[in-house]
């Protein structure tokens, strides 16, 4: 029994040690890793692009000519070129969606909070001062590129270092368990 926990605690630890090599990869070099994954997923868009309008190729040489799969495959087709030619305007995007998002919940926080003082509750100062910052961290998002992505790889290097301790704290107990009995 103690010995499917360790494996099961082992396994967890190369996930764990993996994940924090993709998050310092992530945090130190976001715009080739979004350059990378837009890479592989238009190149896997061209694929299946090709891939069905060869299908609707065989079925029109068979009289029997499936539409579906040539619009699938042209759509396809035109989503993986602008995926693999525009890798830098997708991450503008995403940034720019992001930062709105956080931006557009501080100004609500803000309106919030006058409201709040309006009908003379005292929490709207601390609610007041958030939706101050929230704003603040949605412009500094939209203004600074590949904070986003350095964000997550940060937040993945985190995750990835409490599963390692995790991982020692837990083989610690399990051999003093082992010593105990």
């Amino acid at each position: 029994m103690k010995q499917v926990i360790l494996k099961n605690f082992t396994s967890s630890l190369w996930i764990s040690i993996l994940f924090f090599i993709l998050g310092a990869i992530l945090f130190t070099n976001p715009g080739g890793v979004v350059k990378f994954i837009t890479y592989i997923f238009g190149g896997m868009f061209l694929l299946v692009g090709i891939y069905k309008l060869f299908i609707y190729y065989r079925s029109k040489k068979k009289n029997m000519p499936q539409t579906g799969d040539m619009i699938y495959g042209v759509v396809a087709f035109i989503i993986g070129i602008v995926l693999m030619l525009c890798t830098s305007m997708i991450e503008t995007v995403i940034r720019f969606v992001m930062g709105a998002w956080i931006l557009y919940t501080g100004i609500m926080k803000v309106t919030f909070s006058l409201q709040l003082k309006v009908n003379k509750v005292e929490a709207y100062k601390t609610t007041l001062i958030v939706g101050i910052i929230m704003i603040l961290f949605g412009l500094y998002i939209i203004l600074k590129t590949n904070l986003v992505f350095s964000a997550i790889g940060l937040c993945i290097m985190f995750y990835s270092a409490l599963e390692i301790i995790q991982y020692i704290l837990c083989v610690k107990s399990t051999i003093k368990y082992k010593e105990i009995q």
